[in-house]
């Protein structure tokens, strides 16, 4: 592909959102939806979810990219849940590494004072328990230190592969093929320079996204838009990616069946 080429379907990419039939109705629906997920749990992001997979399912299919009309709201709802369980399934064993370690500390920092309160009630034990008692607070935050590290290691690793495999169950409209690596493994590989391209971008919008925000922090009137500030543009990052990462799915998807 030359560099005009990707230079423009990039733009076509990162323009999309804002084009087609009613996408400003579109894409406001999206960003209440969004924003109403900072108040109502769960339940609102999912049907966002379910938006975005849409888009992703276009770009795997090769089909325009346009924001699509919020119509099923059923099957909107049932592949944003499947959306965010496949998600979950891959983040789990880091996320239960890092709660695991904050719940040690978490007791730790309460076992300490009770063995200090030993330790006044009985003067003969009382630098063997002191002793015990700072082995098992620094231990703790030696655990902690290592859970977060480990933790965040495992969360990142989950993450690379994790929209290969989103798109995959996309594109056969199956939950668990998320899980079958042996499948959409060698897609992700035949078109790995694209694949890291794709979160070469993602990154960088997610990137402008966070400046923007900060920067709205440091002013006294758009600090307090700044979750009105926060809804839209996470909602662009989405839809650009899911778009972004399809198309690598698809253009991948083509290199293995033509090899």
């Amino acid at each position: 592909m030359s560099e005009e080429t990707a230079t423009t379907r990039l733009q076509s990419l990162l323009r999309f959102p804002f084009q087609g039939a009613d996408w400003s109705s579109r894409f406001i629906i999206g960003t209440g939806l969004t924003l109403a997920a900072y108040v109502i749990p769960i339940v609102p992001i999912i049907f966002v979810y379910g938006y975005v997979l849409r888009v992703m399912r276009q770009a795997t299919e090769g089909e325009e990219l346009t924001l699509p009309a919020w119509t099923d709201w059923g099957q909107l709802f049932v592949d944003g849940l499947r959306v965010a369980l496949v998600g979950l399934v891959y983040l789990l064993p880091g996320v239960l590494v890092l709660v695991g370690g904050w719940m040690l500390y978490f007791v730790s920092s309460f076992a300490f004072p009770l063995m200090m309160g030993v330790v006044g009630q009985d003067t003969g034990g009382a630098a063997l328990v002191f002793v015990l008692a700072m082995m098992g607070l620094f231990g703790s935050m030696a655990v902690l230190m290592l859970s977060m590290a480990f933790g965040f290691f495992l969360v990142i690793l989950a993450f690379i592969p994790l929209p290969a495999a989103v798109a995959h169950f996309t594109a056969s409209d199956e939950g668990a093929a998320a899980f079958r690596p042996r499948q959409w493994w060698p897609i992700l590989r035949a078109n790995v320079v694209g694949y890291f391209a794709a979160w070469v971008v993602m990154l960088g919008l997610a990137s402008l996204a966070a400046i923007a925000l900060n920067l709205a922090y440091y002013t006294i009137v758009l600090c307090c838009l700044a979750p009105f500030l926060a809804a839209p543009l996470s909602l662009y990052v989405l839809l650009v990616s899911a778009a972004l990462f399809g198309q690598t799915y698809r253009e991948g998807s083509q290199m293995v069946t033509s090899s």
